[in-house]
């Protein structure tokens, strides 16, 4: 799943979460800004250098690697020392996720003397502070929570020595669940929003509130009985049909157990059980439909999900006017 930026107009931001999704950016946005969105195994930096396509894409200014330790800036310092280049070095500091980054300010020290001591192969480019345990909160930006938060991030910012200042720093944080907390802070100039721009249910939080879900799984009714049937066991299938008004008719969908809620007809039941073949699907006599009908769920979370099916179908009017391919896990080699 890729994470558009919204920072400096003149540029086209990117948070990219896989290599090779950095990989095919590269060749399909050669003029984008990326971050990538978690510290990358060396052995996956090192790919990127031996696959990067022949575009007008230049990572040395345009792709900022992740660092959340001395260690790992160390083993990247190898990596350019190795391939002759120069990285632009994001780092990720805590800010109270408690996830991992630079867990305080006076750690940052080995990290800038390491950055000082090889300009030609290390740039300090910005940090990361992601925030999302202020999901569940409905913070605004005065409440205390998100104060310390910025006060965290402010403490970094304060022990960048003034050699590896830049014009542009990339100073990211937030994401779709606390975006709108920042509209009146300058404290950060990169904000993050993916998942929330199709909304599935886990982004089902207080700052999205007036977004609507724009991703859906459709699939294809295989079977239908007009009567619950449970494995084995005729007894049980009779008292949960006596007890549960939505399970008096019984479907089987193509497929199943995705990362996803049902979503229409409304008011199906929880699976008796889950199959990522034929999964059972229970309504009550108001849901009347047949073989070959739809139903449809929303999924629970984007960057997973969406990789398991095929191309995007874009409905408008109710009417199929668009393919969006997306992106594959694996690359060629």
């Amino acid at each position: 799943m890729l994470k558009h930026v919204m920072a400096r107009a003149d540029t086209n931001a990117l948070m990219v979460f896989h290599q090779p999704f950095l990989t095919a950016i590269a060749a399909a946005f050669p003029d984008s800004d990326v971050l990538m969105g978690k510290p990358m195994p060396i052995n996956a930096a090192a790919r990127f250098y031996r696959t990067q396509p022949n575009t007008s894409f230049q990572s040395q200014r345009q792709l900022q690697w992740l660092i959340d330790s001395h260690k790992r800036l160390r083993q990247y310092q190898r990596l350019a020392r190795q391939l002759g280049v120069r990285m632009l070095v994001n780092v990720e500091i805590d800010v109270g996720l408690h996830r991992g980054g630079i867990p305080e300010p006076a750690a940052l020290e080995p990290i800038f003397a390491t950055i000082a001591s090889d300009p030609e192969h290390l740039q300090f480019s910005g940090f990361m502070g992601y925030e999302p345990h202020l999901t569940g909160l409905g913070a605004g930006l005065d409440h205390p929570a998100v104060q310390n938060v910025l006060s965290l991030y402010r403490g970094f910012l304060d022990r960048v020595p003034p050699s590896a200042l830049r014009e542009r720093l990339t100073l990211n944080g937030a994401g779709s669940h606390t975006l709108r907390i920042y509209e009146r802070d300058h404290t950060m100039n990169d904000l993050a929003a993916g998942s929330g721009v199709v909304k599935p249910t886990d982004f089902d939080t207080h700052h999205l509130a007036e977004n609507l879900p724009a991703a859906f799984i459709a699939t294809p009714i295989l079977k239908r009985y007009d009567e619950l049937r449970a494995p084995e066991d005729p007894w049980l299938a009779k008292a949960l049909q006596s007890w549960d008004p939505n399970r008096q008719r019984l479907y089987y969908i193509y497929g199943g157990f995705w990362k996803a809620r049902y979503a229409s007809p409304p008011g199906i039941a929880e699976p008796l059980y889950h199959s990522t073949n034929q999964e059972p699907v229970s309504t009550s006599t108001s849901v009347n439909l047949g073989v070959d009908d739809y139903v449809f769920l929303r999924p629970t979370q984007s960057e997973h999900v969406l990789l398991q099916f095929g191309d995007l179908l874009v409905v408008k009017n109710g009417e199929f006017v668009d393919r969006w391919p997306v992106f594959h896990q694996t690359e060629k080699t």
